[in-house]
């Protein structure tokens, strides 16, 4: 008889030590200490596979992970703290790239460092679409160029810069500058200058259903890990904000992308081998930190 239990314990085998209760309360529960755990709580359960990772003696059988890869942490091969700072320190939003293409091979190793962030209850919920054809590419950089230029239209209105000043939503200063910087860039784009991609030889969106909670928290996170994998494997890349703006204000770009329906682009960066680099890191604000 199959046992279609989502979480199982083999009481045989089991240590007894209680360590799926300590790393996942919510589902595991023990009685007596000494005791075997009971899965009291399966409807709880993310998927995210701790009990498995934690539990010494293999005891813990979970329906929904089966057949998954389960990998030993190669300690060695781990960064220290000081690798991992100069890293952070040295990462930079590169904007000069060299003519040739980026290898398919690197950008599915920065989407798989993508795909191990985490996400909220373990959705996984982030999906991404890579770009690499040379005319999609300036396609999508010519309709984000036109959106800027007929928002900065917008923006003009007084009714509606009355509505975003009333509402706090920017400052006068800034607002003028929004409106400098979008008609510049549609210039910019008519004259054949692209300050949108800066000719990136790639680019990679981050979408999800726009149904799931905390679906755009979970695709920036993915971007952070991906930036890092890029910077690791000497490629350059920058966050593609204005691109994201003009899937999110204009059906345009996803339509042409293929982005699925329900789904909105919460991210996106260009990949590319880098031209102009830096060798140097420049110091930032100090952090605002009150302790309490």
């Amino acid at each position: 008889m199959t046992d279609n239990r989502l979480i199982t314990i083999d009481s045989e085998i089991c240590k007894k030590d209680g360590l799926c209760v300590r790393v996942c309360p919510k589902v595991f529960t023990q009685g007596e200490p000494g005791s075997v755990p009971e899965v009291s709580r399966p409807e709880f359960c993310n998927d995210c596979g701790h009990c498995l990772l934690v539990c010494p003696a293999g005891a813990i059988r979970h329906r929904n992970l089966e057949g998954r890869v389960v990998g030993e942490v190669q300690k060695d091969l781990l960064p220290s703290f000081r690798q991992v700072q100069e890293m952070v320190r040295a990462r930079r939003s590169i904007r000069n790239f060299l003519e040739k293409p980026v290898e398919r091979e690197l950008i599915e190793k920065v989407i798989d460092a993508a795909r191990f962030a985490p996400s909220a209850k373990n959705t996984q919920s982030t999906q991404f679409i890579a770009v690499d054809d040379g005319e999609t590419l300036r396609r999508v950089a010519s309709m984000t160029a036109a959106w800027l230029g007929r928002s900065a239209k917008k923006l003009r209105n007084p009714v509606v810069r009355a509505v975003y000043l009333m509402r706090g939503l920017t400052t006068k200063e800034e607002y003028s500058r929004w409106i400098g910087q979008f008609e510049l860039t549609a210039r910019n784009m008519e004259k054949g200058i692209d300050t949108i991609l800066y000719r990136a030889p790639a680019l990679v969106l981050f979408h999800a259903d726009r149904r799931v909670r905390f679906a755009e928290a979970n695709a920036n996170l993915a971007l952070q890990n991906a930036t890092f994998a890029a910077c690791a494997l000497s490629l350059g890349t920058f966050y593609t904000g204005y691109v994201v703006s003009a899937c999110v204000h204009d059906k345009a770009i996803p339509d042409m992308l293929g982005v699925p329906k329900g789904h909105r682009v919460y991210a996106g960066m260009t990949l590319g081998h880098v031209k102009i680099g830096f060798s140097r890191w420049i110091d930032r604000d100090p952090a605002k930190t009150r302790w309490i």
